[in-house]
């Protein structure tokens, strides 16, 4: 299986079950991921799996005592620490000096769910350290991480925020920092993260001060940021969701819920995850909400967008995305006054100066896909 958008698969919510489900419940349910698995074993555990595993740690007890999978799951969690804490050292260190530059910084994703939520390292791998900075000091930022030793995966670095809405800078030993000026593909727009700055709370990363998405702000990023389709499947954003809900649920401003999906253009993202987290886990979810995100209007910018980026790209669908992403940063704008622009978006995402070479490097990016989506890869 190559990736996934935010619906689990069966197999991938027996093993959500037995991770996060009743304890009651997580034998049963273990035993019937188990036997998904089939002969396959170990080589049919997908990537995005992989990363619930760790999960299941504080339920060893519960799992069959000579299970070989045991020692893979004790395995991932060591790495998961081991990692965590190498990626939380790095991160700390930048946001000393971010804070010695003046810069505010705020912590999203697994940054803040790994220590306030899980409260275990272990429990919740992370890929990448996501850190927020106001989008009229993103160029200074990124000249900060380059002047550390940090570099960008991708070209142009200080071109990058006027194309995406973050992006990641690796260290000399391969660990990722992930620098967003948006929070979100979809709100690229001036101040658009000015209600999550004002409602963050204070947070400590292994000595260094910075602040962190409040409860209600984090469920609003997992759940949007699931929606989009990814080679490597994002089943943990309900792990994710869960344990903020079960954290506090009283801390969840639902109303809030409602108007940061309107502001940040992710109805349809929110609409259908919360649904899929009151139906299928009873997740506390009040109905008054989905009612009213299922009947809000979404424009049809949004709407193309969710179906397109929601799900694995095809053959054509590969080469519309681009623009697609293009016009969710210039929904403000007809098409034709936004084409102009469409040029400079795309010298900057394929990495040219100049407009010449981009035909070529288009086709040369789509082969390579091909090739890849042959071998199973994306």
């Amino acid at each position: 299986m190559i990736g996934g958008g935010w619906r689990p698969t069966p197999a991938q919510e027996d093993l959500l079950e037995a991770a996060c489900g009743h304890e009651a419940l997580t034998r049963a349910a273990w035993q019937s991921w188990r036997a998904r698995l089939g002969a396959r074993g170990l080589t049919a555990i997908d990537h995005g799996s992989s990363k619930i595993l760790p999960l299941l740690m504080p339920r060893l007890a519960l799992l069959p005592p000579d299970d070989p999978m045991l020692p893979l799951i004790r395995g991932c969690y060591r790495r998961a620490v081991y990692h965590n804490r190498m990626l939380r050292a790095r991160a700390a260190s930048l946001l000393a000096q971010f804070a010695t530059a003046g810069i505010p910084t705020m912590v999203s994703k697994g940054g803040v769910l790994g220590s306030v939520y899980y409260r275990d390292l272990g429990l919740r791998p992370m890929n990448d350290f996501d850190v927020l900075v106001p989008r009229n000091r993103a160029v200074e930022a990124i000249r900060l991480l380059l002047a550390a030793g940090w570099f960008s995966t991708q070209p142009m670095p200080e071109a990058l925020p006027n194309a995406y809405h973050s992006a990641c800078f690796r260290s000399p030993d391969l660990l990722d920092f992930d620098l967003h000026w948006h929070l979100l593909p979809e709100a690229c727009f001036a101040g658009a993260e000015d209600p999550a700055w004002q409602a963050a709370e204070p947070l400590s990363i292994d000595g260094a001060t910075t602040a962190a998405l409040c409860a209600t702000d984090l469920l609003v990023v997992v759940c949007a940021h699931a929606a989009h389709w990814s080679p490597v499947s994002p089943v943990r954003w309900v792990a994710d969701a869960l344990v903020i809900l079960r954290g506090g649920a009283d801390r969840i401003d639902w109303a809030r819920v409602a108007t940061l999906a309107k502001r940040w253009h992710v109805v349809p993202h929110m609409r259908d995850t919360l649904h899929y987290l009151e139906h299928r886990w009873h997740a506390g979810v009040p109905r008054q909400l989905l009612t009213s995100l299922e009947r809000y209007p979404v424009g049809r910018i949004d709407r193309r967008a969710y179906a397109l980026l929601g799900r694995m790209p095809g053959t054509l669908t590969y080469l519309t995305r681009p623009w697609l992403r293009y016009r969710l940063r210039t929904r403000n704008r007809m098409w034709f006054g936004a084409l102009p622009g469409f040029i400079d978006y795309l010298k900057i995402t394929l990495g040219h100066t100049a407009a010449g070479p981009l035909p070529g490097e288009i086709f040369r990016r789509y082969r390579r896909w091909r090739i890849d989506r042959a071998r199973h890869q994306r």
